[in-house]
């Protein structure tokens, strides 16, 4: 296939569409006379200038059956971008809201609420103040009490005082792993861990602007993005290498 043909396959089968394709593959697949235009048109349903467009290509392929491969192959790429396309999308806390955007919180307790076997969580501060973080820490304790694995890591040593407080009486395999950032430059300036970011199952990422603090979660503008793949795995491998090179602190 030359790359002329590449190019009108591609737009062809974005005017039909995947199902409209899988159907004209068969159609083809299942007619034993020469194709025609008026096959095609009622096949396709796509208006006389494309259909001609479609009728052209199929006949420049040596045998149909080459064509209907290479249209197969498109539906495949297709769908991949496709998948490709809706493992990140836009997580943010704001007024507005949309198909492909969710609030903060709500994607939080939807990541904990579906973990299998670990959560990573890392932040610069939490803060539980009237409550507002009452439906994370819910779903953190539902999940340590069904087994899942957390580790939860934070610049300041407070929000780990304030987050043992909510495991305490908790039998021991329920509580998290707590740390905290350790950056052993002697200088003045030294740096402090200011990422904000939850890691599901070595699947699932978020990063995101907004603190584990109900403001952040309900009130500031905060963005962040969401998203299904391998940087997950990386994410949790520096995080490793972090706590073997001593930057994270074990606190309990």
């Amino acid at each position: 296939m030359n790359q002329k043909q590449r190019d009108k396959l591609k737009i062809i089968y974005r005017k039909l569409g995947s199902t409209k394709t899988k159907q004209i593959i068969e159609k083809i697949q299942n007619h034993k006379k020469p194709i025609s235009q008026k096959n095609i048109l009622e096949w396709s349903k796509l208006n006389p200038h494309y259909s001609k467009d479609l009728l052209i290509l199929l006949n420049s392929f040596q045998h149909p059956e080459s064509f209907c491969v290479a249209l197969e192959i498109q539906d495949e790429i297709e769908s991949k971008q496709l998948e490709q396309k809706d493992s990140t999308k836009l997580i943010i806390t704001s007024p507005l809201t949309g198909s492909r955007i969710g609030y903060t919180q709500e994607n939080f307790k939807k990541i904990i609420d579906t973990a299998k076997n670990e959560i990573i969580l890392i932040g610069y501060v939490f803060v539980n103040i009237k409550g507002q973080m009452d439906p994370i820490v819910n779903a953190l304790l539902s999940a340590t009490s069904r087994g899942v694995n957390i580790k939860i890591f934070f610049q300041k040593g407070s929000s780990v005082k304030t987050l043992k407080s909510i495991w305490k009486g908790k039998k021991p395999s329920e509580i998290p792993e707590l740390y905290i950032f350790n950056d052993k430059d002697n200088s003045k300036d030294k740096g402090i861990l200011h990422a904000k970011a939850l890691i599901k199952d070595d699947t699932v990422i978020l990063v995101t602007s907004a603190n584990l603090t109900g403001s952040a979660m309900e009130r500031n503008l905060e963005f962040g993005i969401l998203h299904e793949g391998k940087i997950a795995t990386n994410a949790k491998k520096l995080l490793q290498d972090l706590v073997k090179e001593g930057y994270m602190v074990k606190k309990n």
